[in-house]
């Protein structure tokens, strides 16, 4: 199913009380911060209880843990259309792209582009790799906001080994033009990686037909499971040139686990897990992933889309200054508003019982498939308020 343009938003409503019914928080509270923590649903809560009834049942509950792992890994390839063997499970995005980071050799190719929306831990560790020889070249957003496709590919030279970006950026909700950008790189020869964590789960993705050579995300955001979760694709064809130097018993070959005579890598993605996984997390993280599927990641983007636009819209008709941009296009589910005290907003905000976040005194409202109008003229109305904090330079 593609993206709908013409949808009725009214043909979703139902779909979206029953989704939102499932997530206690609903009860007294309005969650608009899923881009720090998705809210927590009934799935999950079972999924704990699972988590338990094995660990008392098995006493040992290993061979549970791991058919979860593998159950998960399945399950997230799909969701992105990719082969199980190119998926990794982490304990977080940044874990998979340290271990990923030792597999490269800067001497030779040693810039890295990395866009100025990525999020610090990233691009810490690409600064990290000029104690290994590596380069930094920053792209940064123009004057309106925006990182265009072009903006990448006018720095690519012969020299680049790595071309990082992030698909939405965790500050304003800025969201880059993946299939604008992969129809530019196609051709460099250069790896392509694209941090997804703050959008994976908002809307459809397809790493095989984006082209993507790499691509990470997390589990406890828009995918609503758990922290101590992410996912890192690495695609096949890329696998047999990578060999990590950081590795662990879950990175080998499964008859070399528990050899100490030896390194023997795994042959597909899992050769960039390292040791015992987040067991928990895991469990959780398959319950989130499976209620996204259950509705359909279409509908969720749709339902997103329209929900965003309209908060956009009423938040323009009040007077209050947007930090994300406005055309739809550029546009994810974050919408930030400029505040002079993000702190003092969020916390007022949380005693009116709607919980969002702040970065650099921007508002961050994040906006799910259990959110509704309402809640948009819920935030209205707390900023109303709320006015005398909020910005009024454009």
């Amino acid at each position: 199913m593609a993206f709908d343009n013409n949808l009725n938003p009214e043909d979703l409503f139902s779909e979206v009380i029953s989704f939102r019914d499932r997530f206690p928080i609903f009860q007294n509270k309005i969650h608009l911060a899923s881009n720090a923590m998705g809210a927590v649903s009934d799935a999950t809560e079972n999924a704990y209880r699972e988590y338990l009834d094995d660990r008392i049942r098995f006493g040992a509950s290993w061979e549970a843990a791991l058919t979860k792992q593998e159950e998960l890994r399945k399950s997230f390839a799909e969701f992105i259309n990719a082969e199980p063997q190119e998926i990794a499970i982490c304990y977080s995005a940044t874990q998979g792209l340290g271990v990923l980071a030792t597999s490269i050799d800067w001497q030779n190719k040693r810039k890295i582009i990395s866009d100025d929306y990525n999020f610090p831990s990233v691009a810490q560790l690409w600064h990290a790799q000029k104690l290994r020889g590596a380069e930094i070249v920053r792209i940064p957003p123009d004057r309106d906001g925006l990182i265009r496709p072009e903006y990448v590919v006018d720095a690519i030279d012969n020299d680049v080994g790595l071309i990082s970006v992030s698909h939405v950026c965790y500050k304003n909700g800025h969201r880059l033009d993946l299939e604008g950008l992969g129809d530019l790189v196609g051709n460099v020869n250069a790896l392509y990686l694209v941090d997804d964590y703050q959008g994976c789960g908002t809307r459809e993705i397809d790493v095989s037909a984006l082209d993507i050579d790499i691509y990470v995300a997390g589990a406890v955001k828009f995918l609503l499971g758990s922290a101590g979760v992410g996912f890192l694709y690495v695609k096949e064809g890329l696998l047999e040139n990578l060999h990590p130097t950081l590795t662990g018993w879950f990175g080998q070959k499964p008859s070399y686990e528990m050899e100490i005579e030896a390194h023997e890598e795994a042959t597909d993605a899992s050769k960039f897990q390292i040791g015992t996984p987040s067991v928990p997390a895991i469990y959780e993280s398959l319950s989130g992933l499976n209620l996204i599927k259950s509705v359909g990641i279409n509908n969720v983007e749709n339902w997103i889309s329209y929900i965003t636009s309209l908060v956009v819209g009423r938040l323009a008709e009040e007077g209050f200054v947007l930090a994300t941009p406005l055309g739809s296009e550029n546009r994810a589910a974050q919408v930030a508003i400029k505040s002079v005290d993000g702190a003092k907003v969020v916390s007022e905000l949380e005693k009116r019982g709607i919980i969002t976040t702040t970065r650099d005194n921007n508002i961050r409202t994040a906006w799910h498939f259990y959110n509704t109008p309402e809640d948009v003229e819920a935030l209205i109305a707390a900023l109303q308020d709320l006015r005398h904090l909020m910005s009024r330079d454009h």
